[in-house]
């Protein structure tokens, strides 16, 4: 856009400020050319909420409404919690939209009744709709879907003019149903590389405090999983995998970060692999996260039914290998096997194990792959996301 033309008036609407997304909007409102207005449903992750994966109060430290203009909408945004379709009913989205004078409005994803009324507002206003979502094409093999999602799907996204697409398996995901692919637009799914790069940069002495802190008793490698303790995330296989090959002589330190149901099963596990270096840190907030990241040496996440796995993004701009569940939605975008990292399958202990052990033998080969990783993620940042936005917007490259 050139001269004294207006900026594209853009619209988000979202469930509630999520730590992961908010980058991309400060990044959206600093887009001279557009001019953005995030709606939000509930404001759980400010006030603080109950999260059931993490099995406990979960309230970020990371500011996530600076930088961008914002509203909370609907009577009841103090009490919603936003992790059923019907608890995010909030028809007051209908006129924000319907009266705003948008160019476009972006949702993010259909799991949400609010988004309904603000899709309804935007047909009723022509005004055009994008989404976004992390949905991954592999969750659904085997998985036949009832009719009435499949009508309330197509008729979905036959209503929206234009898909940001996160990566390869979730175009895959809008192609299986029925999607064209004239409406499909490369967004990638990214989180802010700078600062995760920046902030996990530890000076020698903040290194070795930090190693020190986690239990690590020498210069062995670390091994770091973070996220939920729960079935699918398979920690109990990673910590049994990391067992097995301490138990065969390996020098390695376990670094298990999060909480979550099987918090007890997974120190009980633990305990059966005395040879075992290993440290619980308890639940990460985001601003310790990138610290973290910087002290470890390799991250492991052998997730199964992850649709993207944004952690791994994180990590990689962290400039660590990492292993990840070959399922999950990242995986074809931002692992090459053997390059910078390696890939799990579900529910298969000896794969998890396989991928360890040339990482925690070979400082060599983690060098390689931490520097391939950075390579890699560099190429993934929200600099090709907002350049997705504004094409599915009209605008030319920045």
């Amino acid at each position: 856009m050139t001269g004294k033309a207006k900026p594209v008036r853009l619209a988000i609407v979202v469930s509630h400020p999520i730590q992961y997304y908010v980058p991309l909007y400060q990044r959206l409102a600093r887009d001279p050319d557009i001019a953005l207005k995030v709606f939000y449903m509930s404001d759980i992750s400010i006030r603080g909420g109950f999260d059931p994966g993490f099995g406990g109060e979960v309230k970020w430290n990371i500011d996530l409404l600076e930088g961008y203009d914002h509203e909370f909408v609907g009577k009841h945004y103090r009490s919603i919690n936003p992790n059923r379709f019907t608890a995010t009913v909030v028809p007051e989205l209908f006129g924000k939209i319907l009266q705003g004078r948008f160019d476009a409005v972006l949702l993010n994803g259909y799991a949400q009744a609010g988004n309904l009324f603000a899709l309804a507002g935007a047909l009723l206003s022509r005004t055009k709709v994008l989404v976004r979502s992390d949905s991954n094409a592999e969750l659904l093999a085997g998985k036949p879907q009832r009719l009435p999602k499949r009508l309330y799907v197509k008729g979905f996204f036959a209503a929206c003019h234009r898909m940001l697409v996160s990566g390869q398996r979730n175009r895959d995901f809008y192609r299986y149903w029925g999607v064209p692919d004239r409406k499909l637009i490369l967004a990638p799914f990214t989180v802010d590389n700078d600062r995760f790069y920046r902030d996990s940069r530890l000076d020698a002495d903040a290194c070795a405090a930090l190693r020190h802190s986690l239990g690590c008793p020498d210069d062995r490698p670390i091994l770091l999983f973070a996220s939920k303790f729960v079935r699918r995330k398979q920690p109990d296989l990673t910590i049994r995998a990391a067992g097995e090959l301490a138990r065969a002589g390996h020098r390695l330190h376990l670094v298990m970060a999060g909480s979550g149901e099987m918090d007890e099963e997974l120190r009980a596990i633990a305990a059966e692999y005395p040879e075992l270096s290993i440290h619980f840190t308890g639940f990460v907030n985001q601003a310790e996260m990138p610290p973290l990241l910087g002290a470890a040496d390799v991250f492991v996440f052998p997730s199964t039914g992850e649709p993207w796995g944004l952690i791994v993004n994180e990590a990689m701009a962290a400039g660590l290998p990492v292993i990840v569940g070959d399922d999950s939605g990242c995986a074809p975008d931002l692992v090459e096997p053997g390059v910078n990292g390696y890939l799990t399958q579900a529910r298969d202990l000896d794969s998890i194990r396989r991928a360890i052990e040339p990482l925690v033998a070979d400082a060599g080969l983690r060098a390689s792959m931490a520097q391939a990783s950075l390579n890699r993620i560099s190429r993934w940042s929200l600099r090709e996301t907002v350049e997705g936005v504004r094409q599915a917007l009209g605008l030319s490259r920045a």
